[in-house]
């Protein structure tokens, strides 16, 4: 790969067309096309996908556009070094560099000697040698200082492979990045989720995923989210999605969103109660409530733990009535008119709508609220698929947060 493909691809990225890219770099679209086209056929990836008239970057794209973007940094900072070093008989020429280039400069450093690393680079020597006298010619000074043994640095060769050492790592990485991405055309993901939760978000997140890698096969089980947790600390799963409760010396938690709770209500009920529908309930709304039948879940299950809190702050004791695993048997419960309950946002029109209900938001004080959170082992580093994953789940909430 080389300093010019990375800059065309960028610049389909940043223009989001072809034609966008050709205005912006004063080149022919073609030309552009033919450049990108070498470079997916070397990396044995594409970069890009159409829709309509924008290119949109596929997720091998992605990573190249995000890694191309630090290389190309790193090269602009090394020519402005470069013109402001006012030395050789080239001063402000502009060397377009390829990761050729900068893997052979290195490991003749590593080696001080172009035999031995026309060896280690499986390089003939002459083509080592030419190679480093053109571009010493194009730097218009030496790089290396040819001696008996070997070479040894200049003083500029020294400080110019210092700055392309980043510029190395950075092309490693990307390299890294898609050999990961090709395993990605085979492989599995097993996950652990809520039911209630994995019907609320999973027909969101999945089919979207397998458009993206059709390869990776998905695997989920549900438990609750303590139960979850035991399972991924045993490796059973590789991830999990849920509620946050408490944290667990093992576990990494990345928290994504609150759902706020709500007060539900038999819908013929608002009369009588006159809740106010202007603004959230309080603490002192509540407690008008203390001698209301409750529906909840059983107890221990997180959203019970959450309803427990709220009455807690509001200073009540629930009179309950009926208790229940199903969350959707709560809600409709209370549809039917048999009493109230908490219920969060996400999950009001989860499997039914709210046809007979009223549903009110809660003050913060209260506590009425679920993050929700995607917990992996403290250590050991999830495998790309995974990590694919959960950044179109984060594309997702973010999307149903902002709409």
């Amino acid at each position: 790969m080389n300093e010019q493909q990375i800059r065309y691809i960028c610049a389909i990225a940043k223009e989001e067309s072809m034609q966008g890219a050709s205005s912006y770099l004063g080149k022919n679209p073609s030309t552009i096309s033919r450049v990108v086209k070498r470079c997916e056929n070397e990396l044995g990836a594409v970069f890009f996908k159409r829709a309509g008239r924008k290119m949109i970057p596929t997720p091998e794209g992605e990573a190249v556009i995000h890694m191309g973007n630090q290389i190309l940094t790193c090269f602009r900072k090394l020519e402005e070094w470069v013109n402001s070093y006012g030395h050789g008989e080239n001063p402000g020429n502009v060397h377009l560099w390829t990761e050729h280039e900068i893997r052979y400069l290195l490991s003749i450093r590593e080696y001080q000697n172009i035999s031995r690393a026309s060896q280690e680079l499986y390089v003939a020597q002459p083509s080592l040698s030419q190679m480093l006298k053109e571009l010493e010619e194009d730097m218009g000074t030496e790089v290396f200082l040819r001696g008996k043994d070997g070479v040894e640095e200049s003083p500029f060769g020294r400080e110019l492979l210092n700055r392309l050492e980043e510029a190395g790592n950075l092309f490693t990485r990307m390299r890294i990045e898609l050999e990961e991405f090709q395993q990605m055309k085979k492989g599995t993901i097993t996950f652990g989720i809520p039911l209630n939760l994995g019907t609320y978000l999973l027909p969101r997140i999945i089919p979207v995923f397998r458009e993206r890698f059709p390869g990776i096969r998905i695997r989920i089980r549900e438990n609750n989210s303590h139960g979850l947790e035991q399972m991924m600390i045993g490796r059973k799963i590789d991830f999990c999605i849920l509620h946050f409760h408490e944290e667990r010396e093992q576990v990494r938690y990345e928290m994504f969103f609150e759902d706020p709770f709500y007060l539900v209500i038999p819908k013929d009920r608002k009369s009588s109660l006159n809740l106010p529908e202007r603004r959230k309930l309080t603490k002192e709304d509540l407690a008008r409530l203390s001698n209301e039948p409750f529906v909840m879940v059983s107890a221990r299950q997180k959203l019970r733990l959450v309803a427990d809190q709220i009455v807690k702050n509001a200073g009540i004791v629930p009179d309950i009535c009926c208790t229940t695993k199903s969350m959707e048997t709560v809600k409709r419960l209370v549809a039917a008119g048999t009493g109230i309950t908490f219920l969060p946002g996400s999950y009001l029109n989860l499997y039914s709508g709210v046809e007979g209900l009223a549903c009110y938001p809660l003050d913060r004080s209260l506590e009425g609220v679920w993050k929700l959170a995607v917990a992996c082992p403290k250590e050991g580093k999830l495998p790309r698929s995974s990590r694919e994953f959960l950044k179109l789940l984060t594309e997702t909430l973010r999307e149903m947060r902002d709409g």
